[in-house]
């Protein structure tokens, strides 16, 4: 589902289009994945308390579309958007677990928000440009209202850092469907598997 949802959402930027021969496709090549970084990790978080999240990733795309196939600068920043689900975890959702939240307040630092013309209930972001053109990244903050236990998982083209602290105990009491996180966007079922890659906290 993840990767038909980054498709559905890159197709117009692409133009991606058949020529010599029914083998070979013109275009661009996918954006390299975001990797996220959580700056002030903690288990536990106040109403209304802000964390901050950044990353970045290379501005450079193949172009197929070229004889030698050459990497080129790409200046088109809503081909590197990125989406998260902010999800609640609940254990009383019938064959669900999660579900997501709208309730957060956004500060953006780097880069600014986006809203797509097609159904998509999560945190839609576009990058910004580094000033040596080598690079797209973003960085904001997010404050949640309301008290809960939450995940964080990626909508379009990123993780988090492995290598950070992510809290995958607070989904314990919430791995009730074979170590899976099942939610619902748009009408649509969605899962996200295992706890690495996401980021997990409480909010009091």
């Amino acid at each position: 589902m993840k990767k038909n949802l980054k498709f559905l959402m890159l197709a117009p930027f692409l133009m991606a289009i058949l020529c010599e021969g029914d083998d070979y496709i013109c275009g661009l090549s996918d954006p390299d994945s975001y990797i996220l970084n959580v700056e002030n990790i903690e288990e536990t978080y106040a109403i209304g308390e802000t964390f901050w999240l950044n990353s970045e990733t290379s501005s450079e795309l193949f172009n197929y579309c070229n004889d030698d196939n050459k990497q080129e600068i790409i200046v088109d920043n809503t081909i590197f958007i990125d989406a998260l689900f902010i999800l609640k975890l609940n254990n009383s959702l019938t064959d669900l677990n999660a579900e997501v939240s709208q309730d957060f307040n956004v500060n953006y630092d780097i880069g600014n928000a986006f809203n797509g013309s097609y159904c998509l209930e999560a945190l839609e972001y576009l990058p910004e440009l580094s000033e040596d053109s080598l690079t797209y990244k973003y960085r904001f903050s997010i404050s949640m209202n309301s008290p809960g236990n939450y995940c964080i998982v990626s909508a379009i083209n990123s993780s988090f850092n492995i290598e950070q602290e992510n809290n995958a105990q607070i989904f314990e009491p919430y791995n009730t469907l074979n170590n899976t996180i099942k939610f619902t966007n748009c009408g649509n079922i969605y899962t996200r598997n295992g706890t690495q890659g996401y980021y997990f906290f409480s909010v009091q």
